[in-house]
């Protein structure tokens, strides 16, 4: 693992701490899910900035990086990620409750198609499962669009930064 990768797990990791409450990871990661979208996009625009006001959604931003990446895939990279955006969606709009450990199954089924009976089912052991699984998502995101950049000639010769996307909207 080179100086930079280990940074940007770092970096990740405190983005997305361990709690036993899963509302946080699940909006924290799917800000970082979102930040890599745009940077996908972005590394493969020739005037990136021209979309910048175009205010997409989460949705058409994941539908945008299935076209450009292509979806061979598909339910090892974008179900995952558009799963994890429907439930966002639903606990945005919502309390968390008692049915809070049903409601991360679809996601974690998603993120853990081979081993979902594998995770305890706990709300703590589930939120774990979940942190994992959105730390990998970033990864293989992050990678691509390291291979896009560098395909490009504009890699910044390292992992992405995480940005601080408080107040960038």
């Amino acid at each position: 693992m080179t100086k930079d990768t280990h940074q940007y797990f770092e970096e990740l990791k405190g983005h997305l701490p361990m709690v036993k409450d899963p509302t946080v990871i699940i909006l924290r990661g799917h800000l970082l899910i979102e930040d890599l979208l745009d940077r996908l996009i972005a590394a493969n625009l020739r005037n990136a900035h021209a979309i910048q006001n175009a205010r997409l959604t989460f949705f058409q931003k994941l539908c945008l990086a299935q076209g450009i990446v292509g979806s061979s895939n598909r339910d090892l990279t974008w179900k995952p990620i558009e799963v994890l955006n429907k439930l966002r969606n639903t606990i945005s709009h919502n309390l968390p409750d008692e049915t809070m450990s049903k409601k991360l199954d679809p996601v974690l089924k998603a993120l853990f198609p081979g081993n979902f009976n594998d995770i305890p089912n706990g709300i703590h052991s589930k939120s774990k499962a979940l942190r994992k699984g959105i730390i990998f998502q970033c990864a293989m995101l992050s990678g691509r669009i390291e291979e896009m950049e560098h395909r490009k000639g504009t890699s910044n010769h390292g992992m992405h930064r995480i940005a601080n996307k408080s107040g960038s909207r």
